[in-house]
């Protein structure tokens, strides 16, 4: 089984899993513990358009890719500030319009359409070194923002009142995450599918809720399944020459599951 390491395209892609699997069990636990896990798929239906807008002036889709998310983290608190929406309504309005924009111009890309299902259905030979070197970055952001930052930002997750009433500027906080978030999902949407990111993202922690009694092991459960779910990816794989992105997916549903018929017994 090992012959398959071999080759560089699939070395590539295991090492951009593993890179994603650190940085998305601690960061979707945050996600699951803030009770907003729609917020994937509304950053991921978002990003939709830049990808089309990207291909369509033959940009740097990594360059669209962080201004269309800091533009959408901007465009989401004003709309919460300046309307009588909800959060959650603000994201989904934000979302389902760029999502028809970039459908709209996908029917203008012509040749270039194969690109986007690149990006929406994930293909293993997409992966390159560039990819690798970013997703690097933004795992060693990652523990610099979680080493400094962390204890606040779960004091901020826990309760907005308790956090403020610490002298906590919970605003400032759930600005960084969702920047960070958005940014994140931008630089993954190579390595994951845009179908599946949000399950991704969401599954391992629901996991590491289910599975631990301390928040300490919620974190750390969720990233050893994000981890445990690529390696059995690796076998599976293999044997059965299965899609990359779904073999993932219901390999941490299967453990999802499992933990809550545990629980439940």
């Amino acid at each position: 089984m090992l012959e398959i390491l071999s080759y560089d395209f699939f070395r590539n892609a295991l090492i951009a899993w593993v890179l994603v699997s650190l940085i998305s069990g601690t960061l979707g636990s945050l996600v699951v513990l803030r009770r907003e896990p729609n917020i994937t798929h509304a950053i991921a239906n978002i990003l939709f358009l830049w990808i089309v807008v990207s291909l369509f002036f033959s940009g740097n889709y990594y360059v669209f890719g962080v201004i269309f998310a800091i533009i959408w983290v901007v465009l989401l608190s004003l709309l919460e500030k300046y309307t009588l929406t909800s959060r959650e309504s603000s994201k989904e309005i934000l979302s389902q319009i760029w999502l028809a924009g970039g459908i709209f111009l996908v029917g203008l890309l012509g040749n270039l359409q194969i690109d986007v299902f690149n990006f929406l259905f994930w293909n293993i030979l997409f992966v390159d070194n560039r990819d690798i070197y970013l997703l690097v970055w933004m795992l060693i952001i990652w523990v610099i923002l979680w080493v400094f930052f962390g204890k606040k930002m779960l004091r901020v997750t826990l309760s907005h009142e308790i956090a403020k009433s610490q002298g906590i500027q919970s605003s400032l906080y759930d600005l960084w995450y969702l920047v960070y978030l958005a940014i994140f999902i931008a630089l993954s949407l190579k390595i994951f599918w845009v179908l599946l990111l949000w399950a991704f993202l969401v599954l391992p922690g629901n996991i590491g809720k289910i599975a631990s009694d301390s928040l300490k092991w919620v974190f750390i459960y969720a990233t050893i399944f994000s981890l445990l779910s690529v390696i059995l990816w690796l076998f599976a794989s293999y044997f059965l020459d299965t899609s990359a992105g779904a073999t993932i997916v219901l390999l941490l549903w299967i453990i999802f599951l499992a933990f809550v018929i545990l629980k439940k017994r």
